[in-house]
């Protein structure tokens, strides 16, 4: 069930000193907004999605997914070797990932920018998608029609095939900024662009022209919009010959610990339920120390959830993650239309989530003290939240969604904006 819980002073004052405010009245009004893990007890009935897309017709209660897991396929993802140190939020040593905590075997890599990419969802014959296991960072958000979609960002690995790349929306300028990356992207609503091309960002932009294949190129059938791709090794290759400023960025902010935070809660499972049409879930693998994603193969329809393991084309892997960050995130329409709807995500504030890792969940505390900084995360209690060493995927939902608990150890988040 859904409660709500009052911070503590320690938070508050963390909250108000990082959002550059000396007043702590306006955080505690939003405090006692912010979500606690909710007890386990029966659950009567579950909050529908209130998307203005969504046709009356086909909105419904997100079911209980009661169903046993999918088996999935064998997955072999890097294992995070083993360390017994705390790497950040800041002044890493050379050669650890600044977005992993993660040594390389190459650290030349790290002297690069970042490079994200937009790569679609939707429909679902453009799965399996190329590239997603090698980014340090994915995040899923929802772009409308019902649908969500992924920006990659490939900083100490190289794909060759990445995609498919689809068009940019304006949450991925905040990823732009927050990262100092280059942005791959193929195409964008105008007043879309009208956002990405100023002046100190139009450099870093990288979309399809008829002189830059390669890197970004198009495959099998050309009359096809599902068919761009971007290879990043070629894209570093590609920045040097324009002369474009490749050089490394800072990317401070991330706290990496190998072992756990106390008092985390059982999380062997966790689903996100999008809309009707965009569902998934994360399987705690022991074995393995990480989470397997397993993705929705048809729209509920009141019936069973149907699951597939998410898997890499190019490395045939399943997507897995050593961290799955759950992270609350205003949603404002920027542009409405009977046709088209735009979102803004804004993100240089503060606001509720959670973090699994290990198969444990904890509620923590996002705050983004600048346009051009990661995420800091803070435990409800105030300590800066540690991630596992390895890569992180982050689902950026609504700020009035909810979190239930179905069973012991599976957690459901429901999707909901204004």
């Amino acid at each position: 069930m859904h409660t709500s819980i009052k911070f503590s002073y320690s938070i508050l004052f963390v909250l108000a000193m990082l959002a550059g405010t000396g007043s702590s009245s306006e955080y505690d009004i939003h405090a006692a907004s912010f979500l606690s893990l909710p007890t386990q007890q029966p659950i009567d009935q579950h909050p529908t999605n209130s998307l203005k897309a969504d046709p009356p017709s086909t909105k419904r209660t997100p079911p209980i997914d009661e169903s046993p897991p999918p088996q999935a396929v064998e997955a072999t993802p890097s294992v995070a070797p083993e360390v017994t140190y705390t790497y950040g939020p800041d002044n890493f040593p050379s050669g650890i990932n600044p977005l992993t905590g993660l040594p390389l075997d190459d650290p030349a890599r790290l002297e690069r920018r970042p490079i994200a990419i937009k790569i679609t969802n939707f429909p679902r014959s453009v799965r399996p998608q190329w590239g997603l296991t090698l980014a340090d960072h994915v995040y899923e958000y929802y772009i409308g029609d019902l649908m969500t979609r992924f920006i990659g960002i490939f900083y100490a690995n190289d794909a060759t095939r990445v995609g498919p790349v689809r068009s940019a929306r304006l949450f991925d300028e905040y990823m732009l900024r927050m990262y100092k990356a280059f942005f791959v992207f193929g195409y964008a609503d105008f007043r879309v662009r009208d956002e990405l091309f100023d002046d100190d960002l139009k450099s870093f932009l990288i979309f399809e022209t008829p002189r830059n294949c390669p890197p970004v190129c198009r495959y099998e059938n050309n009359l096809s919009y599902n068919n761009l791709y971007a290879d990043t090794a070629g894209l570093h290759e590609y920045f040097a010959r324009k002369g474009k400023n490749d050089q490394r960025q800072n990317q401070d902010g991330l706290l990496f610990d190998i072992q756990p935070p106390a008092d985390g809660q059982a999380a062997d499972s966790m689903s996100t339920y999008y809309t009707m049409v965009s569902y998934h879930r994360w399987e705690y693998a022991p074995q393995q120390g990480r989470y397997l994603r397993l993705q929705e193969l048809q729209d509920d329809r009141g019936q069973t959830l149907l699951y597939a393991p998410l898997v890499d084309s190019l490395s045939q892997q399943q997507a897995s993650a050593s961290n799955v960050v759950v992270l609350y995130v205003p949603h404002e329409t920027y542009y409405e239309s009977s046709s088209t709807l735009i979102l803004d995500m804004p993100v240089n504030n503060f606001g509720q989530g959670y973090a699994l890792r290990d198969g444990l969940i904890y509620p923590l505390i996002w705050i983004n003290t600048g346009s051009d900084r990661l995420w800091n995360l803070y435990l409800t209690n105030g300590e800066p939240y540690p991630l596992k060493p390895g890569n992180v995927w982050f689902e950026i939902i609504g700020e009035s969604s909810q979190l239930e608990q179905h069973g012991q150890g599976h957690w459901q988040f429901n999707f909901s904006i204004p």
